[in-house]
């Protein structure tokens, strides 16, 4: 019995050093290198961006961006309900958002234009296009990447 023990931890043994040794030349320069992984705060969120809608350093953009916005107003995000990059898409300027408030909200490409016209609210600073074209002429409206519209509204003595 005693011997089958020390077979059973010498093979462990083993290939835990087997284990070490093809794993160090990888991964041992790397540590001393101190780049385990990315050192970007942004990297996924910019790698999402990157790929939905084509812009190199998003975050940072979109920061800058949604800073026009007062903070004590909400946005609204307009996302297509067929499709899942755009409800994607909307989640994520969601995320980016912060700290607003976000009110996402689900259409149909050919009911855009009626959802648009439902939103009367003063506290709304922002509306945000994701991988949707409204049929309207927005004035000041702001491509940002591929897929992305930005409308600020103004704040007037009225609901819009």
């Amino acid at each position: 019995m005693n011997v089958r023990f020390y077979l059973h931890i010498a093979l462990w043994c083993a290939l835990f050093a087997a284990f070490l040794a093809l794993s160090f030349p990888i991964v041992g320069p790397a540590v001393v290198q101190n780049k385990v992984g990315p050192d970007d705060p942004n990297h996924s969120t910019d790698s999402y961006l990157r790929g939905l809608t084509q812009l190199n350093q998003g975050s940072e953009l979109f920061s800058n961006l949604i800073e026009t916005v007062p903070r004590e107003q909400s946005v609204a995000i307009f996302t297509d309900e067929e499709s899942s990059s755009s409800e994607f898409l909307g989640m994520l300027v969601a995320y980016l958002s912060w700290p607003h408030d976000v009110q996402i909200i689900k259409v149909k490409r050919s009911t855009i234009d009626r959802e648009f016209a439902a939103i009367h609210s003063s506290s709304i600073g922002g509306l945000f296009f994701c991988d949707l074209k409204p049929a309207s002429d927005l004035e000041n409206a702001t491509r940002f990447g591929s897929s992305i519209l930005f409308v600020p509204v103004k704040a007037t003595g009225s609901d819009r």
